[in-house]
């Protein structure tokens, strides 16, 4: 991942990359970028869910990266790439998430959860410095064409 300012995206043919801070605020942040990045994404806007999709898997995986990565910065990457959009959120922590369902009182613990229903694929990979968290939707396909039905609990489609 190219690191960039804190607060500037780097924009390349339609992929967007750039770093935040490891606070509460970076989340906004993340989703916001993330979305105007997308509407300048063709393949992407020719289906509005997959947009809002892509915004709040990043949402979950920058979240993530919040409350367990520790002090130094995360690096966000979204790309369309042959109808599919790839996200990746990368922070200094080696641990890998562990995809849990939370005790129904708790205030956090779905976003993995979360992740594994929206997302086509999921995974986490091992890097120098840290781990990359990562998610492909597919764009070419409207989401509602495999949606899980309200009576059915969802399911993880993958991870590797």
């Amino acid at each position: 991942m190219v690191a960039t300012d804190s607060w500037r995206p780097l924009v390349e043919a339609h992929q967007l990359t750039f770093t935040l801070p490891p606070t509460p605020v970076a989340v906004p942040v993340a989703r916001r970028r993330v979305r105007e990045a997308i509407a300048a994404w063709p393949a992407v806007l020719a289906i509005p869910e997959v947009a809002h999709t892509v915004e709040l898997v990043v949402s979950e995986l920058v979240t993530n990266a919040v409350r367990h990565a520790g002090h130094q910065s995360i690096g966000v990457r979204a790309q369309p790439s042959g109808g599919v959009v790839r996200v990746e959120v990368s922070d200094a922590s080696r641990d890998a998430p562990k995809p849990a369902l939370p005790d129904e009182d708790s205030e956090g613990g779905r976003g993995l959860f979360l992740i594994g229903v929206l997302a086509d694929r999921f995974g986490t990979t091992t890097t120098d410095s840290g781990k990359c968290c990562w998610a492909e939707i597919d764009a070419s396909v409207p989401p509602s064409a495999g949606a899980v039905s309200a009576s059915a609990p969802p399911t993880q489609r993958s991870c590797t």
